[in-house]
């Protein structure tokens, strides 16, 4: 009726009370009711309203009319069947329509149907009605998360909030970050030391992020040449011998590289083509022959207490950045299948940048093996590809409006592809949908809540900084 207050994504119960059972569905969209001669009534309204009339209605029949016209239909969809409790699979049984009561289902009862695992707590905000929402650092460990929405919807501060979250309870992050944005988490907002300051490394490629190619070793840097700089079998081949030679003669630096392959007998192409890779390798400035100022992976997590370290990016050239992430990832995978380091959680931000130049699949696909468990973050979903999806155990929805990008996300197999189109199509900044293991595969509405930290997320804009210049100039001539 028009007085009750049901939003898109709110649940609502439908307790049958002879069955003692109740229905759990959810609003995925409403309409107005359309009974038979609403139209009609209508323009007789707007007929009668023109006219000068006196109405006499003593037994109130136009505010019951006006009632009926206001009234809407709710759109739902069926979650699930409740009894004693317990959220059961709905095997078709339905509730009765005249001895049912119908009422919206508190926050509290549905966090008890959602099973989740876990007590370790991370709190993200609220629901639509208000009710603080918190999800569990356990639904995150050894899951695969997609954090995906339209550019300036919010995606990088819920991502920071779950970094933060994870810091709380000691686990170890490594961060992607393409726009330098992560630093901000050392200070709170009024520019003192947070209390992640101490955890959180930032590494930069060309400073304090280098690596030699003896530390990488063979089997990564042949990932590089291959995956990265695209060199050809043949041209492979010969790279694999001339390393094989390097080995052998104990000389696995970059300088003896380049003698060696100068003087290398092979065919002259195979020969230039080793060498502008080489010199590729070279300019991207993350590869260095002194092991002092080398970035040693399992050095950097060695805190009991867990700890972030944060990939810095911003300006680095996009062939030197593809470099840095496979060289990153294939070092991870290996050091976590010797033991060199604990289980940790990735987080790639603007992971559609480098996402196709590196073997993700064959990470997603075993991470729970290897022990990293990865956040993808990232406003093109056709970028993951239907694999990805499907292996999903989260995923955050923020708003879309592209019908094709609405289709892409559709196909997390968690809920029906009706309820992400219409609910993500509506929501505001600063609210998501999210979608599986994090909320027991019941999907809910959330609203982000603000951080304590420097989020350094924001849009530079041309015109604000005229105006602040403007400010600064007014107030020196005062």
């Amino acid at each position: 009726m028009p007085e009750e207050d049901f939003k898109k994504g709110d649940y609502v119960s439908i307790a049958d009370q002879k069955e003692g059972r109740s229905l759990l569905v959810q609003v995925y969209d409403e309409s107005y009711l359309d009974s038979v001669g609403i139209q009609e009534e209508m323009l007789r309204d707007e007929l009668f309203a023109t006219t000068e009339l006196v109405h006499s209605d003593p037994l109130q029949l136009n505010s019951i009319s006006y009632m009926i016209k206001d009234a809407k239909v709710l759109l739902c969809k069926i979650r699930c069947v409740v009894e004693s409790g317990v959220a059961l699979p709905h095997m078709g049984w339905l509730p009765s329509r005249s001895n049912s009561r119908i009422a919206k289902l508190p926050l509290e009862e549905l966090s008890s149907l959602m099973g989740r695992r876990g007590s370790r707590p991370i709190r993200l905000g609220g629901t639509l009605s208000g009710e603080e929402f918190s999800i569990n650092a356990e639904d995150l460990d050894g899951r695969l998360t997609i954090i995906t929405g339209r550019k300036e919807a919010g995606k990088s501060h819920i991502a920071k909030l779950l970094v933060t979250g994870l810091l709380d309870y000691g686990a170890n992050v490594l961060v992607f970050d393409l726009n330098n944005e992560y630093g901000g988490l050392s200070y709170s907002r009024d520019g003192s030391a947070s209390r992640y300051s101490s955890k959180i490394k930032i590494l930069q490629p060309g400073h304090n992020l280098k690596f030699t190619i003896r530390y990488l070793g063979r089997r990564i840097m042949l990932d590089i040449f291959q995956n990265v700089l695209e060199v050809p079998g043949a041209t492979l081949r010969e790279f694999l011998r001339v390393w094989d030679y390097l080995e052998s003669s104990g000389r696995i630096t970059l300088k003896d590289m380049e003698d060696v392959i100068q003087h290398w007998h092979c065919n002259e192409l195979v020969r230039d083509a080793l060498l502008s890779r080489y010199y590729s390798l070279l300019s991207s400035g993350i590869f260095t022959d002194s092991e002092r100022y080398e970035a040693r992976l399992e050095d950097q997590y060695t805190g009991p207490e867990g700890g972030a370290v944060i990939v810095s990016m911003a300006g680095v050239n996009p062939l030197a950045r593809r470099m840095i992430v496979e060289a990153i990832l294939a070092k991870v995978v290996e050091s976590l299948e010797q033991r060199l380091l604990p289980p940790m959680f990735l987080f790639a931000e603007e992971a559609h940048l480098y996402l196709r130049q590196t073997y993700w699949e064959d990470l997603i696909t075993r991470m729970r093996h290897y022990g990293v468990f990865t956040v993808f973050v990232t406003n093109q979903p056709d970028a993951l590809g239907a694999g990805v999806y499907r292996q999903a155990d989260n995923v955050f929805l923020y708003n879309f409006t592209n019908d094709r990008d609405l289709e892409t996300v559709a196909q997390a197999s968690m809920t029906d592809a009706e309820t992400v189109k219409s609910i993500v199509r509506s929501l505001p900044p600063r609210h998501c949908l999210m979608l599986g293991k994090a909320v027991g595969d019941l999907p809910l509405v959330l609203r982000v809540r603000d951080a304590p930290f420097q989020t350094l997320g924001y849009t530079r804009l041309f015109f604000a900084m005229q105006e602040v210049s403007g400010k600064k100039a007014v107030k020196a001539e005062t």
